[in-house]
């Protein structure tokens, strides 16, 4: 999952532009349908796509400062 949402990510930039709007906050997938990448409805579940998604946005964050930092 995670190489499909790098993949995505990297290909619509107006998203990820949105992943990193999203600064410091927590992402939540909230879905009654599902207890694995949601959140179950009620905060039980294990929320493995925000987990993910919060991942990448860190990644991109590192990406961005790097790409900010002047060369030698």
């Amino acid at each position: 999952m995670l190489t499909a949402l790098r993949a995505k990510f990297g290909q619509h930039p107006e998203l990820r532009l949105l992943l990193l709007d999203t600064e410091d906050a927590t992402i939540v997938e909230h879905t009654r349908r599902d207890a694995y990448w949601g959140d179950g409805g009620d905060g039980s579940g294990k929320n493995w796509l925000g987990r993910l998604l919060m991942r990448l946005r860190g990644e991109l964050q590192a990406e961005a400062k790097a790409s900010e930092r002047p060369s030698d």
